[in-house]
């Protein structure tokens, strides 16, 4: 979407333009919607949100390894939980612990990291942050899924996406706001298009 070939050269200025103009609405408009999670959701499903969830990630950072030690060394005292169980419910809790970090993180240096650079290197470092934020995003879910069939088993994971719904909704909506940040996928443009034919 926003590469182009060598040979158009200056002959498609007017439409590089005119699709970063579009990209940047679609990264406005990802970047309102984590906002939106960051100020309202509930990070540490006790109410914090903001600045207060980053503070609890904060202090659970500090507190590692020790935090990570005793959660392994709990739950292999658990009835019915080895140690396998052990290590997925500890890393899936760990993920979720920063991920208000991770998520802040990405998108602060989508906008940031690139401000000084060609418009090249823009879309690099955007590309760059997305990605980033796609592979944690990718880790994260995957590792919720292994610990919920923990708790669940196999059979059970069927429930997974509903749980998962009720329980990091606004966790949801910053993977979603995520994917917003490719520059890679027109999705203003498709949306325009769509609508146009309607």
């Amino acid at each position: 979407w926003v590469q182009k070939s060598k040979g158009e050269g200056d002959v498609t200025s007017e439409s590089d333009s005119a699709e970063r103009s579009d990209y940047d609405k679609q990264k406005i408009g990802a970047t309102s919607l984590f906002l939106l999670s960051f100020i309202f959701g509930d990070w540490w499903w006790d109410g914090s949100h903001g600045i207060g969830a980053m503070l609890h990630s904060f202090i659970s950072i500090t507190n590692m390894p020790g935090s990570l030690t005793g959660s392994y060394e709990f739950w292999t005292s658990q009835q019915g939980f080895n140690p396998l169980d052990a290590i997925l419910i500890t890393i899936a809790w760990m993920l979720w612990d920063i991920s208000i970090l991770v998520f802040s993180f990405g998108f602060l240096s989508c906008w940031v990291g690139g401000v000084n650079g060609t418009e090249e290197y823009r879309i690099l470092n955007d590309r760059r942050s997305y990605k980033f934020l796609l592979y944690f995003s990718v880790a994260l879910i995957s590792m919720d899924i292994l610990s919920y069939t923990v708790w669940e088993g196999l059979l059970g994971v069927i429930f997974w996406p509903i749980d998962f719904i009720e329980w990091h909704f606004w966790q949801l909506v910053a993977i979603l706001a995520a994917m917003g940040l490719n520059p890679d996928f027109d999705f203003v443009g498709r949306l325009t298009s769509q609508s146009a034919k309607e």
